[in-house]
């Protein structure tokens, strides 16, 4: 492994734009008229026109509020929530996309603009049917494209839990994931952050996370081949009268301030099955020195360690390794006494570094502001009895 590293890595050109902080674009908390249509409705911020409800009524998905049974305990205090009375009945709006061009991929013309994040935040829950053969959730749109589903977020079809969906993509050949140990028929409030690169895209999803815009370890961390869109779809549907609520539609834009730097490149699972994956806390600022690397969902009790370089590259299994290399150039190696870690039984462990000596193949050299500096870990890993090694994604951070 230390001979690979020492090869010279042409940089693959994968790049990352990101947002200092995380801004909403585009809002919906339902504060309509109840009783009443959700169709033809037009509150919230951010959208290019009015909910789109599909049947010769226009009355497949209506509003309630808490006076209407069975109440929604994950509604916001807002007003209204939609629900369905319709089986299979779907409600489409479209995002304003002239309001946010550097999302916008220049081929498809939608959001999903390589190195760029998007979260799409909602509440939801299956309030009538039995735990089989049904779906509901929020859908990831392509007006008038075919597929026209890109990705699919809340409970596939006969899942009975909260996950994601990319078949709209895969013809059906790729199956849903879902949080094992979830539920539909318990209020939820899904987050989900789309990270776009070049190919797959990463998807990862919270159930009820403690912050809007969390930065800790997902319930889901997936790569998928959809997540490019123009519009929304809310709809469910099922062999048992199967109907669902959705409240308070948040999308947004960039990373969050509470964590330092930017994810980037897509990491392999390793033997876990989860994907491993890199963040940093303290400060960002060269006179503090006081910054943190984690790298977490490891397999347990598994020896790695850290890597740095100031340029960015995605290499598939360099020197036989299961995982993909997110550093490219001069790759310094965060090797030296108590450098080389121990993930334990938590599958995770952090290293703080001395900005003044970072690691680099001609010796350790200081960390200067306005300098950017690129992160990852490597790991042992066994699969199948084989021993082999695994990466976490990559880490960007620019130092002030």
């Amino acid at each position: 492994m230390h001979r690979s590293l020492s090869f010279v890595i042409a940089a693959l050109g994968f790049a990352t734009i990101a947002s200092a902080q995380v801004t909403p674009i585009a809002t919906d908390s339902f504060e309509y008229p109840v009783p009443g249509l959700l169709y033809q409705q037009a509150g919230g911020t951010g959208w290019s026109n009015a909910w789109w409800v599909s049947g010769g009524a226009n009355d497949e998905l209506v509003m309630f509020d808490q006076s209407v049974q069975p109440p929604f305990t994950g509604a916001d205090s807002l007003g209204g929530y939609a629900g369905q009375t319709g089986v299979f009945g779907t409600a489409f709006r479209q995002l304003d996309l002239p309001a946010h061009p550097e999302l916008i991929d220049p081929i498809t013309n939608r959001f999903g603009a390589d190195g760029e994040t998007i979260w799409i935040s909602f509440s939801t829950v299956n309030f009538q049917g039995q735990p089989q053969d049904h779906y509901g959730g929020l859908s990831l749109w392509r007006a008038g494209q075919n597929p026209a589903e890109s990705l699919f977020l809340g409970s596939p079809w006969n899942s009975q839990g909260w996950g994601i969906d990319d078949e709209g993509d895969l013809g059906g050949s790729a199956p849903a994931v879902v949080v094992p140990g979830s539920n539909d028929q318990v209020a939820a409030r899904i987050v989900v952050r789309m990270d776009y690169m070049t190919g797959q895209n990463r998807c990862r999803l919270w159930i009820d996370p403690l912050a809007d815009y969390p930065t800790g370890t997902a319930d889901l961390d997936e790569m998928v081949n959809g997540g490019d869109f123009d519009e929304i779809r809310l709809s469910s549907g099922g062999n048992n009268g199967d109907l669902y609520f959705w409240d308070n539609i948040v999308i947004a834009k960039g990373t969050p301030t509470g964590g330092i730097g930017t994810n980037y490149c897509s990491a392999n699972p390793n033997s876990t099955g989860a994907t491993s994956g890199i963040s940093a806390t303290g400060s960002d600022q060269v006179a503090n020195n006081s910054l943190t690397l984690t790298a977490s969902d490891l397999p347990v009790n598994s020896f790695g360690f850290f890597l740095t370089s100031q340029t960015q590259a995605q290499v598939a299994n360099p020197g036989g390794s299961a995982g993909n290399l997110c550093l490219g150039g001069a790759i310094g190696r965060y090797v030296g006494p108590g450098q080389v870690l121990n993930s334990g039984a938590s599958g995770a462990f952090s290293l703080a570094l001395d900005l003044t000596n970072t690691p680099q193949p001609t010796g350790g050299i200081a960390v200067q502001a306005g300098e950017t500096w690129s992160f990852t870990t490597w790991h042992r890993d066994a699969v199948g009895g084989n021993t082999t090694s695994n990466f976490t994604d990559g880490l960007e951070i620019t130092f002030n």
